[in-house]
Order: C-alpha cells, then sequence, then structure tokens
C-alpha cells in the first residue's frame, strides 16, 4: 500500500491523527505487504485504541493478525486449547506462565480487531472473550498444580467402597466468565472445588490407616493461591487477569477451596439471595469434567428453586439500589453503562429476576446467558416480545459502548467521558454521527431498560417489605396499619399471633438472630397478602386468600414442632418450603391439619425429591408392598396414605400439576390401594390367586377422583363360584381395612351400593349373574353406570371380561341383544332423570350456588357426556375425555364441544378447589361472603361478585348445550 493510500484510510477512523502517530511506530518493511482491505482493519484498531498499538509496536511479529480473510471467522474454544497446548509442549514454570501471558494478549488484540472493525457481534466477541480465558486459566491452573504435584504428592481420598482414588478438582466460572459474556477488561470470577476430603501422598497409599503428609483441604487451598498470584501477577508479559475468589462460599472470610459436599452444605444451609443469582451463571471451565458437572448438578435445586418469594424481588432491588448508591460516583448514574439506571447490569438483573422465579419449574429457562435468556423469558410468556427485543437492543447497544470503552487504555471502565474529544472518538466507533447522538441514543436506551426494570422489579409495591418495624412491642400501632393494608380482617386478633412469631412466647428468651429471621419470613408472609393502598387492592402471584387463619396455623405448628430456632433455621436455608407452608394452610384445611399432626412431613417430602415425581399406580403399589412384613397392615397403609396424599395435595398447591393431573394421581393412589389391600387379604388367607376381580365405577372408573371421593366398586367372583359368601366376606374385610376409621385415621371410603340390587344384593357374584341382572332387570341408570367400568384390582381376565361387557351393554347403537333398560326414548328417560336429580339433590334457595346438581351444574356435561357414549357405543369412562372426543360425533357441532369442555373444565377447577379446602363432597358454593372471596381468591380471581359472575356464565353456557342436545322446550 502507498502513503498516500494509508492516508485516506487514516481520515476514516476515530482519530485519524493518534491511527497515524501509531502506524509511523510500525515496520513499514510489514507494512507495505498489506492489502487494502487489511489496512482498513488495521487502521480501525490504531485509531480505536490507545493500548492496542502499543502492544503491537512491542511485538511486530503480530501484525499478521491483520489477516482480512483469517478475521472474517471467530476461532473455536478447542482450536485455542490446541493451540495453548502446543506452545506450551516444550515449556515449564515461570516461561510456560509467560506464553500463556503473551497468547492471551495477542488473542485479545485479534478479538478487538474483529469488534472494532464490525467482524463479529457482540455476543460472539464476549463468547470468544471467554473461550480465550477458559483456555488460559486452564493453563495456569494445570501449571500451578503440576508443580505442586511435584513437590508434595498428591491428594487421595478413599471412595464408597474403601478405595484409594486421587481426588480431582475443577474451576467454576462465574459472573461474566460462567455466562461466555466476558469483556475485554473483565475481572474474572471463579471458585475452585475439590471432590472429597482426604490427604496427600507422594505414592499411591495402600491400607485404610493410610496417613498423608497434609490434608487435601490443605493443598487445594495451597493450589488456590499459588493459582491466584500467577493470574493476578503483573509482569513484563502483562497481567492475565484480575482475578476475583470473593464469590465463593463465606466470601472473604471463607477457604478458598472446598470439597463438594462442603459447597453442598453451605448453599443448602446459608445461600443467600445474591448468591442464588450468582451462581445462574456458574459453569465448570477447568479442571475434571466430570466433577464440575456434579457441581452444577449439586446447586441446581438452589440456583433455581421451584418457587420462590415475590419479595425476592424486593430484595433484588435493594441489591440494584446498593450498587447504585455505593458502586456509582454521584453524577455518573446516568453514564455508566454498567451500573447506571437502565444499564447492562439491569438488564442482568430483569433475566435473572424471571429465570428465579419461574426457571424451576420450566427447565427451558435455565440458561447462562443473558441474550438467550430473555428470548426464551418472552417465548414462555413471562416478558412481552416488545420489551424482549427493547432489552436485547439495549444489551448489545450498552456492550458495544462498554468495549470500546475498555479498548482505549484496557482499563475496567463503564463511563462515558466527559470530555469532548473523547466523547466524539466514542461517537464515531459507535457508528454515531457525533457526541450529541449518541448522548440521545444512550439515554433513550438506558430509558427503555429502566422501565421496563422498574415494572418487574416493582420496586414502589415492595417499599413495605423494606420499612417492617424490628419489633411488634411498642410498635403496635405501626404494625396494626401494616396488617390493616395486607387485607388482615381481624388485626387485633392476629397482632398477639405475630408477636409471638417475631418475639417468641412471653417469658421465654429468643436469641436476637431467630427474631431477625422471623421479621424476614414475615416479609415473606405479607408479600403473600393482598395489598389495599389508595382504595385500590393488588393481587400478588399466588395471594393468600386468608391471611388471619395462615397465621393462626403458623403458630400451631411452630408449637408443634418444638424447636422454633431450628425451624426459622431450616425456613430461612429454604424459603421455598415456608412458603409452601403458607399456601398449604391457605389452600387446604385438611392439609393444614396433617402438616400440624405431623410436622416433619412436608420437610421430608421436599428434601426427598418427592413432591416433584409423579407417580403412577404401579410406582405406588410398589412403594406400598415395602410394608407387606409390617405387623399392622392397617397402620401401614395409613401412614403410607397421609403421605401420598400430602404429596400429590403440595404438587397441587404448587400448580406442579393441573387439576386433572391430580385426579390422576389421586385415582392411582387409590388403585394401587385397593390392590395392595386385596393382596394382603390373600396373604392373611394363603389363597395363591386373587378370589375376584374389583370394578371400579363413576368417579374411580374415570379416573377423576378427587381429595374427599369415596370409591364405588364392586366386585366379580373369578369363574362359577359355590361358596359366594366366603368371597363376600373377603370383600367386606378388604373393605374395612381400607374404610374403618381408627387413630390413624382412615384411606378411601368404599362403597359397593351400585352393583346389581343394591343394598339388598350379594356384595360378590360372578360375570353370568351379573350379565343376566343387567339385560332382565337393570334400569337405564344402572346401564348408565356401567359406562364408567373400569378395571382396577384382582383377576384380570375377569376384570376385562366384565369391561368388555360394560362396553356391550353400555350401547344403544343398537343394541345387538334386547336389554330391559332400552326403550326408543331412552334419551328422553336419561334427561328426565337428570331433572329429577336437580329437582330433588339441590338445596332449598342455593339453586345458584349449586356447581354440580344445579342447572347447568356438573352434571349437565356428565349426562351429555354419558349420553354421547351410549349413542355411539364408546367406551370412555372419563367425562372430560368423552367430552373432547364429543366434538368428532354427530350429536355436538364442534363449537358445542368445544365450548362444552371447556366450561365444565371450568367448574370442575372449581369444584376441585372447594373440595381439597374442605375434604368434603362439596356440591355448593359458600353462602357467605367472605368465605366465597376465599374461594375466588384460591381460584386466582378478584372477589366474591368475579367468582359469582364466571360461576354463573360457565353454567348458563352449559345449560343452554343441554337444552339443545336433549331438545328441551325453552
Amino acid at each position: 500500500m502507498t502513503n498516500s493510500q494509508w492516508q485516506t484510510l487514516f481520515r476514516e477512523t476515530a482519530d485519524p491523527r493518534r491511527a497515524q502517530a501509531a502506524w509511523e511506530k510500525l515496520p513499514s518493511a510489514k507494512l507495505n505487504k498489506f492489502s487494502n482491505n487489511d489496512g482498513r482493519i488495521l487502521c480501525a484498531v490504531l485509531g480505536g485504541s490507545a493500548c492496542i498499538p502499543e502492544w503491537i509496536s512491542a511485538n511486530p511479529e503480530w501484525l499478521d493478525i491483520f489477516d482480512a480473510d483469517s478475521l472474517q471467522r471467530p476461532r473455536r474454544a478447542a482450536g485455542l486449547s490446541r493451540e495453548l497446548e502446543r506452545r506450551l509442549k516444550q515449556l515449564d514454570g515461570n516461561e510456560a506462565l509467560a506464553e500463556v501471558r503473551r497468547f492471551k494478549q495477542r488473542e485479545l488484540i485479534r478479538i478487538a480487531t474483529r469488534d472494532l472493525a464490525r467482524l463479529g457481534e457482540m455476543a460472539e466477541v464476549t463468547g470468544e472473550l471467554s473461550h480465550v480465558a477458559d483456555a488460559t486459566l486452564g493453563a495456569m491452573l494445570e501449571i500451578r498444580h503440576a508443580q505442586l504435584r511435584k513437590r508434595f504428592g498428591a491428594p487421595w481420598h478413599r471412595d464408597e467402597n474403601g478405595r484409594w482414588r486421587e481426588t480431582p478438582f475443577a474451576l467454576i466460572g462465574l459472573g461474566k466468565l460462567g455466562g461466555h459474556e466476558l469483556n475485554f477488561s473483565s475481572d474474572v470470577d471463579v471458585m475452585l472445588i475439590y471432590e472429597e476430603e482426604g490427604d496427600v501422598f507422594k505414592t499411591k497409599p495402600r491400607g485404610a490407616k493410610a496417613s498423608g503428609a497434609f490434608s487435601s483441604h490443605e493443598f487445594f487451598n495451597r493450589l488456590a493461591e499459588e493459582f491466584i498470584g500467577a493470574v493476578g501477577a503483573i509482569t513484563e508479559d502483562g497481567l492475565l487477569f484480575r482475578i476475583d475468589f470473593r464469590l465463593r462460599p463465606e466470601g472473604d472470610s471463607g477457604p478458598l477451596a472446598r470439597s463438594l459436599a462442603s459447597c453442598e452444605n453451605y448453599y443448602a444451609q446459608w445461600g443467600e439471595l445474591w448468591e442464588r443469582l450468582m451462581l445462574i451463571k456458574a459453569r465448570p471451565i477447568a479442571g475434571d469434567a466430570e466433577l464440575g458437572a456434579e457441581f452444577i448438578e449439586t446447586v441446581q435445586p438452589f440456583r433455581y428453586p421451584r418457587s420462590l418469594s415475590e419479595a425476592a424481588l424486593a430484595e433484588m432491588g435493594e441489591l440494584k439500589r446498593l450498587i447504585e448508591e455505593q458502586a456509582v460516583r454521584e453524577g455518573e448514574l446516568h453514564r455508566n453503562v454498567k451500573l447506571g439506571r437502565g444499564g447492562i447490569r439491569e438488564v442482568e438483573f430483569i433475566a435473572q429476576t424471571l429465570q428465579l422465579l419461574h426457571a424451576g419449574r420450566q427447565p427451558f429457562l435455565q440458561n447462562t446467558q443473558t441474550l438467550p435468556t430473555l428470548e426464551r423469558l418472552a417465548q414462555y410468556g413471562h416478558l412481552p416480545e416488545a420489551d424482549t427485543t427493547e432489552l436485547a437492543d439495549a444489551y448489545i447497544f450498552l456492550r458495544d459502548v462498554e468495549h470500546r470503552l475498555q479498548m482505549e487504555n484496557n482499563l475496567q471502565t463503564h463511563t462515558v467521558p466527559e470530555d469532548r474529544p473523547a466523547r466524539e472518538r466514542l461517537a464515531h466507533l459507535m457508528g454515531s454521527a457525533n457526541a450529541a447522538a449518541l448522548s440521545r441514543e444512550l439515554s433513550a436506551q438506558m430509558r427503555r431498560v429502566r422501565k421496563v426494570f422498574d415494572r418487574v422489579q416493582k420496586t414502589d409495591a415492595a417499599e413495605v417489605a423494606r420499612v417492617l418495624p424490628e419489633e411488634v412491642t411498642g410498635q403496635e400501632e405501626a404494625w396494626e396499619e401494616i396488617l390493616t393494608t395486607h387485607n388482615f380482617r381481624e388485626v387485633d386478633q392476629a397482632l398477639p399471633h405475630l408477636r409471638e412469631f417475631i418475639e417468641g412466647p412471653e417469658h421465654t428468651h429468643v436469641p436476637t438472630h431467630t427474631s431477625r429471621i422471623a421479621l424476614d419470613l414475615t416479609r415473606t408472609l405479607l408479600a403473600h397478602c393482598p395489598q389495599t393502598q389508595d382504595g385500590k387492592t393488588v393481587f400478588p402471584p399466588r395471594a393468600l386468600s386468608d391471611p388471619d387463619r395462615v397465621l393462626t396455623r403458623l403458630d400451631s405448628f411452630i408449637s408443634a414442632y418444638g424447636s422454633r430456632g431450628m425451624l426459622y433455621e431450616a425456613w430461612f436455608a429454604n424459603r421455598p418450603l415456608f412458603e409452601l407452608l403458607l399456601l398449604t394452610f391457605d389452600r387446604s384445611e385438611f392439609l393444614a391439619e396433617t402438616a400440624i399432626q405431623s410436622p416433619d412431613l412436608i420437610d421430608e417430602l421436599e428434601i426427598t425429591g418427592q413432591l416433584h415425581r409423579r407417580k403412577d399406580a404401579a410406582r405406588i403399589l410398589s412403594e406400598l408392598r415395602h410394608g407387606r412384613d409390617d405387623v399392622d397392615q392397617s397402620l401401614w397403609l395409613r401412614k403410607y396414605f397421609r403421605a401420598e396424599q400430602m404429596r400429590i395435595g403440595l404438587r397441587d398447591i404448587l400448580e406442579l400439576n393441573d387439576y386433572e393431573t391430580t385426579f390422576d394421581e389421586l385415582s392411582a393412589l387409590a388403585d394401587a390401594c385397593l390392590q395392595y389391600a386385596l393382596e394382603i387379604i390373600q396373604q392373611r388367607h394363603r389363597l395363591k390367586k386373587p378370589p375376584f376381580a374389583i370394578i371400579g365405577l363413576g368417579k374411580l372408573g374415570g379416573r377423576e377422583i378427587n381429595f374427599g371421593s369415596d370409591l364405588d366398586i364392586i366386585f366379580i367372583a373369578t369363574g362359577k363360584v359355590r361358596n359366594l359368601n366366603r368371597q363376600a366376606a373377603l370383600a367386606a374385610e378388604l373393605m374395612q381395612l381400607l374404610s374403618e376409621r381408627t387413630d390413624a385415621g382412615m384411606t378411601f371410603e368404599t362403597d359397593a351400593r351400585l352393583r346389581p340390587e343394591g343394598r339388598d344384593g350379594l356384595l360378590v357374584n360372578d360375570l353370568a349373574a351379573h350379565e343376566h341382572y343387567y339385560r332382565t332387570r337393570g334400569e337405564l341408570w344402572e346401564i348408565q353406570t356401567l359406562s364408567r367400568a373400569r378395571h382396577i384390582a384382582g383377576n384380570e381376565k375377569t376384570g376385562h371380561a366384565f369391561e368388555a361387557l360394560a362396553q356391550k351393554l353400555a350401547s344403544f347403537k343398537p343394541p345387538d341383544l334386547p336389554l330391559s333398560a332400552f326403550s326408543k326414548d331412552w334419551k328422553k328417560q336419561i334427561h328426565e332423570m337428570r331433572m329429577i336429580t336437580e329437582t330433588e339433590r339441590t338445596p332449598a334457595q342455593m339453586e345458584h350456588l349449586a356447581i354440580k346438581t344445579g342447572s347447568g351444574g356438573l352434571m349437565d356435561a356428565e349426562f351429555i357426556a354419558q349420553a354421547i357414549c351410549l349413542a355411539e357405543g364408546w367406551h370412555k369412562p372419563n367425562t372430560a375425555r368423552a367430552l373432547d372426543r364429543a366434538a368428532r360425533s354427530r350429536h355436538l357441532t364442534k363449537k358445542d364441544a368445544a365450548t362444552l369442555a371447556k366450561n365444565h373444565r371450568s367448574l370442575r377447577r372449581l369444584e376441585h378447589i372447594i373440595r381439597r379446602w374442605s375434604y368434603e363432597g362439596e356440591t355448593v358454593l359458600p353462602e357467605d361472603e367472605e368465605a366465597q372471596y376465599r374461594v375466588a381468591i384460591r381460584c386466582g380471581l378478584r372477589g366474591a361478585d368475579k367468582l359469582l359472575a364466571e360461576v354463573d356464565k360457565w353454567r348458563k353456557t352449559i345449560r343452554s348445550i343441554y337444552k339443545r342436545f336433549f331438545k328441551m322446550k325453552r
């Protein structure tokens, strides 16, 4: 290239004079060989950075970096690691450390060149910077480890089988390094972990009593010290990285290296909110890959909790405010692109806040990088797409500004300069017309971020969480106002409970630390309460419907548990467990009673991971069989049933299941209990084969068992049995085993009255007798009942034969053999039965509340489903699934079928929420307005009026379809 060509290129740069001055220091022999494209790229760097030209002047051989073709593509992590490994092959000690630093500096120039020449997007640039850090930090760690190993030997530990194994270690990247989002002058946040405690030996230890020179803990902490010294040393080859270990457990006061078990224990017992945020970006970067992966799996439940208090939003907002107050100098908030209002940190806070709230239940959101996380939050509906687009654009813009600020002098700066020339140079690098245009763009981007940040963080609504009085005694008036605004109805009764919760019982000393934890837990409680301000009520997600009762139940639970301090510590370390208790006390009276009677039960379910497992009947039966050797089978069944019912109820409350899945799990529990009870009867009477098959009808047959449901069953004898009385005695014994009320409660109430001839009929009869009855004397309602028959337990051949018979009998399309119940007007008769049921079973003066038997209630939809199944010859015991299939029949239009299914599901969910509270066969809404309000909040509706309006709409829609189906006269 000629001088005139170079002069032209200088004028295109952000700082022509600086670019030319730097160019003049470089060897002309090398520059003459540059192509025009190579020269343009070099000039972009010479004018865009003050420090990089100095590095090139000191190392002119690095001019070969500026090859336009090779700079078009980023380098891969594997390629970087292989090259560095090759360079270090013949080196050791200080020479190796120096080569690592030079490698990093050369790669930094290459990446900066790609960035300034606009050959790589922001995410590509930060990814490359992170790959270089991974490779160089890994090399430094390996060099120091090899040196220590040579001097002292290696750490060893004994595995679970007693065999000696060399102890692996891993380096975990955190912050921007962990998220593949490193910038040009980042600190690197890391922690060092090792697998197990042990000792250091020169040679492999042998024998159980072998004793090493010193502990593995000392070895790995020395390794961390050596590593920090090597990485952070300032040498003639430059600094590798400013390295920061302060994000490790216990921060500056904790050891530099910890075992995996020690880390797990720390986060389980003492982990704080900021550590959850920090660990979201945790990633193994060096050392043993398997150990690194195990660490990530270990901290997964902590960094992505299944549920998190909305009060955490206030705490995260407080963290951000502290950063603004302490880390940003006065007057720089609007110019600091990282920590200022609307800066990079706020975009990261938004992404991480929503990950904390939702990623535990939606694994797709679990990601260490900001931009992909924002995209996924939009896909899952946690952020509006418009907000996501604005945040992503702002993040890219602000990171670009940050890079150009740091490339200037290789300093860790995030503040846009005030002097005019520097601002103009930055504007040119950013592609802005001038400094004023850049300022306008910067302000607009940061305003957009701040707007979304304030909305997500709800900083104004969270103020109450930050100003709670530290004591109740002496601050009663302030607490009364707080309780009133948080929808406590009986404040004078709630206040003593709150005082005891925070300060402990009268005449009992409670440590200050325990009271502080209690105050923090109170914030969590209040964060779940509806809050009334200026006449408007704000409902948080999963709002408590009855804060007074929750507080009372909390007091009872603490008394039952006994150790207040230990319990508070456990809740503080595991906040989701505390929130789960609050929701349980609010959503279910019978589960609250169970929790108070067995205060360790919820804790056990949560710790063992049972809450996050869905079980089918086979799995439950397998677990029940673990107790077959127990002397008291009645007690074993009830203990297991109580734990399973609690597990299913908590899954339902946490919304890990929808109500239909809850029905499936409760039905699976019923199936398994019936099968297990039959096995116990066989065991008691030494029967090799099941004496009968058990058939489920009604909700059991349809897999629609709800809380408090009876089990409608009939018994079908196997083959032709001479002594049916003997079989009946066995059946009665089975029903008693399940249904007898004892001090330990009961499992399911069993009901065999739907058998032929009801109470007057034989408890057990054979298949032929059943067929004869249904064909000759069975009434229409009994045939209707057969449409929901399902084999549950016992003799499979007999059970499936009865299912086939039921399907044949419950088909009017047309019947292949005459049935006494069949007539051409069968559909009209079904309608008449429904009208009789509506009249006789709907409580007087409560028709508008009768969600099951009343007009447009659940029974309307059930009768339509059963009538269609009879007409089509379908065997669809489950009402919802039968209604779904109805869209493909000629009996309903697609629109009516879809509308009926939707409104039926709405009513079933409402019924389910009512029954989950009381464990009773509720068929009507409560009359009391306050009780209606509580039901509404549990349903996610905002008050009794809204609930009644929705119910009225659902029922009118169902009844209108019912009228058309049965051709009722209007």
